[in-house]
């Protein structure tokens, strides 16, 4: 068995121990960073995001684990329900863009909400090459956030 086939194998497998059923299963490997991308779709996606993506993220955690215990391997791999990461990240990156224009306006240093370590990192990227703002993470846990600082 091929590792697309393991991972999609898994998930399923997953999901039907969860009682989870009508949920497609789309798995692609992606060779530029090295990592499986692993597409729910439901019309029930809520119970598989969780509040704040909580559910999913713990979700990608455990079948990483299992996947781990399986092969004696690390297995990079990213879930995703209904495209809910990719929007996310397009809220993130639009919330990054008012708060610099924030920033930029008062001089001012601002803290963004507490974030994921995923939305943390989509707004580090976003703003790496800024040539007006910088970025660094605060915080412990799940109160860690974000400020973006005027250079």
């Amino acid at each position: 068995m091929d590792r697309t086939e393991l991972v999609k194998n898994t998930t399923s497998d997953f999901l039907q121990n969860l009682g989870v059923s009508g949920v497609e299963i789309e798995v692609n490997y992606d060779k530029s960073n090295d990592r499986y991308l692993i597409v729910l779709k439901t019309e029930q996606p809520g119970s598989l995001i969780g509040y704040h993506g909580n559910t999913l993220s713990g979700m990608q955690t455990f079948i990483s684990q299992h996947l781990r215990s399986k092969t004696g391997e690390w297995i990079n791999l990213s879930l995703d329900v209904n495209d809910y990461k990719e929007r996310r990240e397009q809220n993130i990156k639009s919330l990054a863009d008012d708060t610099v224009e924030r920033v930029l306006s008062t001089g001012q240093a601002h803290i963004l909400p507490p974030m994921t370590a995923f939305e943390r990192r989509v707004v580090h990227l976003y703003l790496a090459e800024h040539p007006d703002v910088s970025t660094e993470s605060q915080g412990e846990g799940r109160q860690r956030s974000v400020i973006i600082s005027p250079k």
